[in-house]
């Protein structure tokens, strides 16, 4: 009966998982302890795993960027208000043109906008950083296109990675431009001053007058 008993226990709680110690006595077989041992790990497995869920939660963020973005559109075009900050704008056909950039640089590394003499919006370091980037792209020189050149985004992940010494991802320039439409529609603008094209990349529909924006000067304070 004993031995019966022992090999049923071996049988239904075998390695990896279980290990079992069996007591034999004159009245029976007892089980006296039980010790569980840590099933095996692939790494290989379970790193490719948590890959892809990092993967996945890039895609779910970038379409929850692109909603944000078309519902703060949507509320623009139906609340039918425009600020002071938009009326120094030049259209040209549905789409804003800034004429005038004007900025500085304040002490905490933050840099103060106004476009066309309209209201000021505040951009911290790395958001300044890409947006004046953004200014002062090159001109078309055959004249056919009135605004700053495009900046792809492997011009802007390179900046970045300059200034930060760290790995950027394309997700990440996503982000940098959706908060800068968000401070330009919260002060006012029309947040299409940022344009984007899937091959051409990203660039701010400003018309520089003086064939290259200069940059922020430093704030006085």
């Amino acid at each position: 009966m004993a031995n019966h008993l022992a090999s049923y226990l071996r049988r239904c709680l075998r390695p990896p998982w279980f290990s079992v110690v069996i007591l034999s006595g004159g009245c029976g077989a007892m089980v006296a302890g039980m010790r569980v041992v840590a099933p095996r790990i692939n790494l290989g497995s379970s790193m490719r795993d948590l890959l892809h869920e990092v993967r996945l939660i890039q895609s779910s963020l970038d379409a929850q960027l692109s909603r944000l973005e078309r519902v703060e559109r949507d509320l623009v075009v139906l609340s039918g208000v425009r600020s002071a900050g938009s009326a120094g704008l030049m259209v040209s056909g549905t789409e804003p043109v800034a004429l005038n950039l004007h900025s500085r640089i304040c002490s905490d590394g933050s840099v103060d906008f106004s476009i066309d003499g309209g209201a000021k919006f505040s951009l911290g370091p790395r958001l300044a950083e890409v947006f004046q980037f953004l200014a002062s792209g090159d001109k078309d020189r055959s004249g056919q296109d009135v605004l700053v050149g495009w900046r792809s985004r492997r011009e802007i992940i390179s900046v970045l990675e300059n200034s930060t010494g760290k790995k950027i991802s394309g997700n990440y320039v996503n982000s940098i431009v959706y908060l800068i439409r968000r401070a330009l529609l919260g002060a006012g603008y029309d947040r299409n001053l940022i344009q984007t094209h899937r091959q051409k990349g990203v660039r701010l529909a400003y018309k520089c007058s003086s064939g290259r924006w200069q940059g922020a000067s430093a704030l006085n304070v």
